[in-house]
C-alpha cells in the first residue's frame, strides 16, 4: 500500500507539474495573443487614421480647386461683360465722330486711301449721309444704302477687288487689340 500511495503521489506530482506547464503556456499564448491583438488594433486604427486624413486631403484639394475655377469663372464673364460694355461705348463714340465736321475728313482721307490700295478709280457703298462727302472727294458712290455707323465699302472699277472700311468692320478686325487697350495690356 506504501508501494500504490506512492505512486499515487507521484502520478499527483506529474499532474500538477504538467497542469503547471500548460496554464504557463497557456498564460504564455494568451499574452502573445492579446500582444498581437493590440498589434493589430494599433495598425487598423494608424491605417484609418491615415486613410481618413488622405481622403479629407483629397476631398480639400477637390474644393479649393472646384472654388478656384468658379473664382476665375466669376472673373471672365464679369471680365468680358466690362469688355463688351466698353466695345459697346466705343461703338457709341464712333456713331457720334460720324456725325462730327472732323469725320468728313476723315472720310475723304479713307477714300483716298482706298484709291491707292485699290490701283485707283473705285466705286464705293456708303451711308446717304456720307455719299455727299464721298463725291466732292471724287469717288463714284455706287450706292448710298449701306447700313453702317460710319465709313464706306469700296470695289475696284473691275469688281474683282473689295475694301471694307465701315467703321464695324475696322472695329471687328481690330478686336483683339481693342479688347487688350480696354484691359490695359497693351
Amino acid at each position: 500500500m506504501a508501494a500504490a500511495e506512492a505512486l499515487l503521489g507521484e502520478v499527483e506530482e506529474k499532474r500538477k507539474k504538467t497542469i503547471q506547464m500548460l496554464e504557463a503556456e497557456y498564460s504564455a499564448k494568451k499574452d502573445e495573443v492579446a500582444k498581437k491583438a493590440a498589434e493589430q488594433r494599433s495598425y487598423i486604427q494608424d491605417s484609418g487614421k491615415r486613410e481618413g486624413e488622405a481622403a479629407a486631403q483629397r476631398e480639400k484639394v477637390r474644393i479649393e480647386g472646384a472654388a478656384k475655377l468658379q473664382a476665375k469663372k466669376m472673373i471672365f464673364d464679369a471680365t468680358e461683360r466690362m469688355l463688351e460694355s466698353n466695345l459697346t461705348a466705343l461703338r457709341d463714340v464712333l456713331a457720334d465722330y460720324a456725325e462730327s465736321k472732323e469725320y468728313n475728313d476723315l472720310l475723304a482721307k479713307m477714300a483716298a486711301y482706298a484709291d491707292r490700295r485699290l490701283g485707283g478709280s473705285i466705286n464705293v457703298t456708303c451711308r446717304s449721309a456720307d455719299a455727299p462727302t464721298l463725291k466732292k472727294a471724287g469717288v463714284k458712290v455706287a450706292s448710298s444704302e449701306l447700313s453702317s455707323i460710319g465709313g464706306f465699302k469700296a470695289t475696284s472699277r473691275d469688281g474683282t477687288l473689295e475694301l471694307d472700311l465701315t467703321f464695324e468692320e475696322l472695329l471687328r478686325s481690330r478686336e483683339e487689340d481693342a479688347r487688350a487697350s480696354i484691359l490695359g495690356k497693351e
